[in-house]
């Protein structure tokens, strides 16, 4: 019976969408932060070749939260002149500042200028703090967009938004970036496999375990040619879901706080939900009550956290957890993490949850997962059973399930705003951007300064 009434529920959720309206803002959410992903993703090949080599992350971090003056203004913007400072027309110029400064990061990023009596990256670091502003209004801009559409498009924007870390990292595995090997337990003698799937004995790595210097299959040119035409069909997806007629069907207004729609002109299957249709008026009071006040504040607050957390924190210590098993566990690590979020994404509607209690126990068990990755960082370069397989296992398990269970959360409270309308999706974005600024701010002095995490 159960069974039943889930498929009944997905059916008519997924009645009346629209594959076009569904691609596009997949596309759309793609390029929410595809460009500083896939700065980072490419930083093996960068580094050597800029004067500031591996101190370049310190300064990027610094780019990065300099560049939430951005969002900042935008949220004062649209509080002080709402008719003025709209989410469509910042779109508009985000999505271009994003695709010039990818072009120009082909021609200029290698270019220097001699600064305070160095040589300085300043093209690199002037076009990341673009992107940068590009991607942090994406936060207060592309979500309460969203607003406009059925709920049942927030999910593949989320999609969209965790392919933005996804592709940017597939492209730079089959570009060679981050090549080589490590083996945390060298082998007794050449002829003994090592662990964790390595070749200790490797020319690509160096004695004390540095990145492989593998010759990539293509130019940070090229990649960043990738991250330019990803942030054009990211434009071109936006300007066709304001502009088709198939995409405005689907769309409810603004601060519309129904699930569906009823559209003055037919669906593609002939068919639109009410809700009305979908619910009864004791449902919707159910709702209400468990989005009053106190549970909006507790839902924001647990954004903030899980933004401060997977979006500041375990990033600037993830390799600390995972490189002392191996360089190889590292990039699996990364690679299925980046894979477990749009899959987490898509799972979501036939999984889905609206209840704060629910999210709230997902939620420490997130922070759980969290506190074993930073005890084993903490560890480096002994880090917990090092030569021993299950010790890798368990790092790799337990991060990608991190990513996996913080998605869900963020898409569930992203949902729960959607329900409360644009100016609660604003509210989230910023939420998610405060923390995650915090939390990057609170991580950068233990990693760079204290020198707390240690690698060997």
């Amino acid at each position: 019976m159960a069974l039943e009434r889930l498929k009944n529920k997905t059916k008519k959720a997924f009645a009346s969408i629209s594959v076009i309206t569904y691609a596009l803002v997949v596309i759309f959410g793609t390029g929410s932060w595809i460009a500083i992903n896939g700065l980072w993703v490419e930083l093996p090949l960068i580094v050597p070749e800029i004067p500031e080599s591996w101190s370049l992350p310190s300064y990027l971090t610094v780019m990065i939260q300099l560049a939430n003056i951005a969002p900042l203004a935008f949220a004062v913007g649209n509080k002080l002149f709402p008719r003025v400072v709209r989410e469509v027309p910042v779109i508009y110029i985000s999505v271009l500042v994003g695709i010039t400064s990818c072009v120009l990061l082909v021609f200029f990023w290698k270019e220097t200028s001699y600064i305070a009596g160095a040589e300085r990256s300043t093209a690199l670091l002037v076009l990341c703090f673009f992107l940068s502003m590009v991607d942090c209004t994406s936060s207060v801009s592309f979500i309460p967009y969203m607003a406009i559409f059925r709920e049942a498009y927030m999910s593949p924007y989320f999609a969209g938004e965790g392919l933005s870390g996804l592709l940017p990292s597939l492209v730079a595995l089959a570009q060679g970036v981050g090549g080589g090997s490590h083996d945390p337990c060298p082998a007794p003698n050449p002829t003994e496999a090592p662990l964790n799937g390595t070749n200790g004995t490797s020319g690509n790595a160096t004695d004390s375990g540095s990145w492989g210097q593998n010759e990539p299959k293509f130019s940070v040119e090229v990649f960043f040619w990738f991250l330019s035409a990803m942030m054009t069909a990211c434009g071109l997806a936006f300007l066709a879901l304001n502009t088709l007629p198939i995409t405005k069907r689907q769309q409810v207004g603004k601060d519309s706080k129904s699930l569906y729609h009823i559209s003055p002109q037919p669906s593609e299957s002939g068919l639109e939900l009410s809700p009305m249709d979908e619910k009864h008026e004791k449902n919707e009071i159910v709702i209400d009550e468990d989005l009053s006040r106190g549970g909006v504040v507790l839902l924001l607050l647990i954004i903030a956290l899980a933004g401060g957390l997977s979006n500041g924190i375990l990033p600037a210590i993830q390799s600390y957890a995972c490189i002392p098993y191996s360089y190889y566990i590292y990039h699996l690590t990364l690679t299925l993490s980046a894979i477990a979020n749009p899959v987490t994404c898509i799972l979501f509607p036939f999984i889905s949850t609206t209840s704060v209690v629910v999210i709230s126990a997902l939620t420490f068990m997130y922070f759980g997962m969290c506190t074993y990755i930073l005890i084993v960082a903490s560890q480096s370069p002994d880090v917990l059973m090092k030569c021993d397989n299950s010790g890798a296992v368990l790092i790799v398990v337990i991060s990608v399930a991190a990513v996996a269970v913080v998605t869900y959360v963020k898409v569930a409270i992203g949902g729960n705003m959607r329900e409360k309308g644009r100016k609660h999706l604003l509210w989230y974005g910023i939420s998610t951007q405060v923390g995650s600024c915090v939390g990057a701010l609170a991580i950068f002095a233990p990693v760079n300064v204290y020198h707390m995490f240690k690698q060997e």
